[in-house]
């Protein structure tokens, strides 16, 4: 069966909690406004890394994700690095469609070999390979922004598509 959830305008604050995990096929998390539904975390520095600081990690078929803004504030500028995903992507047949993703280092991350991945408007935010990993990315209309930093690499990503 389907899962669908609504998020009405707000702010979801998980506060230091990690690796939340979304199973199953045909999850859609739906917002009322990207500018208004936040869910964030902001775990402590010495929780940095990929599979450890992220916000979410997917395992599911068909996820579906609209209006609404994911946020990992690991504090990055106080650490000088910090790999924070706000979606750590192990699912496949992901959409995100007018997401908006802030974060610094490895922002989303496409960990699975074939795996299919569609971004449709909204924004993409970091400064160190925050387009990163192994799945196949098509990015179609999304507002890609460096966060101030010397120096800024977008992505460590083995196929990605912009349109």
């Amino acid at each position: 069966p389907d899962t669908k959830i609504f998020l009405p305008n707000g702010t979801y604050d998980f506060g230091e909690a990690t690796v939340t995990g979304i199973s199953g096929t045909n999850v859609s998390i739906i917002g009322q406004s990207m500018e208004n539904v936040v869910i964030k975390n902001a775990p402590a520095i010495e929780m940095e890394g990929l599979g450890k600081a992220d916000l979410f990690n997917n395992t599911s078929t068909g996820l579906y994700l609209q209006d609404l803004t994911l946020q990992n504030a690991l504090d990055y500028y106080k650490a000088g690095t910090g790999r924070a995903a706000t979606l750590h992507d192990q699912g496949t047949k992901t959409i995100n469609k007018n997401v908006r993703h802030l974060s610094y280092q490895d922002t989303y991350y496409s960990h699975k070999v074939g795996g299919l991945y569609y971004f449709e408007g909204g924004e993409m935010h970091g400064t160190v390979d925050y387009l990163c990993g192994n799945g196949k990315a098509f990015f179609e209309g999304m507002k890609i922004i460096n966060e101030k930093r010397n120096s800024a690499t977008i992505t460590a990503n083995s196929e990605l598509y912009v349109s």
